[in-house]
């Protein structure tokens, strides 16, 4: 249903922060509040969440968190919450390192994370997390645009060819998605 908020940071809060859109205040569970900046104009990734007894936005600071998000919640149990909490204890990168090695040790230390939940979260994931987590182009927009890309089943190849003939740079996700689109959809 929702997909990014684009508006001003007002407050930090214990396990949140609230976003300014257009005059509405959002409030956003985030897994480090003090990764977003008070006062600046950002993209949050969010994903609602609802159960029987309340509705929450989770927010994540980028596409490949919010990726990573939606894979740990499939995991038996592993809900919103628990998942946030595993986002909070690492980074993005380190948590696909430690799924795709094993390392259920390291899985045990992170917040709220018992053994049968390490081990689960090993075997419903590890290969699974193949997204270019890094930042291979060191733009953030052309990298969630890459990373799009890779979840609507696009090879690697494809992928960095039509980039490489999407001469500006600077654009906006959507942007790069719309052009890239246009150069796949041509080859096939």
């Amino acid at each position: 249903m929702y997909y990014y908020l684009h508006g001003t940071v007002t407050m930090h809060l214990k396990d949140s922060i609230v976003v300014e859109c257009n005059g509405v205040g959002y409030r956003v569970l985030v897994s480090r509040p003090d990764d977003f900046d008070l006062g600046a104009l950002q993209r949050i990734y969010v994903n609602l969440c609802t159960t029987q007894e309340d509705q929450y936005l989770v927010g994540f600071s980028s596409f490949a968190e919010r990726a990573i998000y939606e894979r740990l919640i499939t995991v038996k149990g592993v809900g919103p919450k628990s998942a946030m909490s595993i986002l909070s204890g690492a980074s993005v990168e380190r948590l696909r390192q430690a799924i795709d090695d094993s390392d259920v040790a390291f899985l045990r230390r992170l917040p709220n994370i018992g053994p049968k939940t390490a081990s689960q979260i090993v075997l419903d994931l590890r290969g699974k997390l193949t997204l270019p987590l890094n930042s291979p182009s060191g733009e953030r927009e052309l990298d969630d645009a890459m990373i799009g890309l890779k979840n609507m089943g696009f090879s690697a190849q494809e992928i960095d060819r039509a980039i490489g003939q999407i001469p500006e740079r600077g654009l906006k996700a959507e942007d790069y998605l719309r052009r890239a689109l246009a150069l796949l959809g041509n080859r096939r």
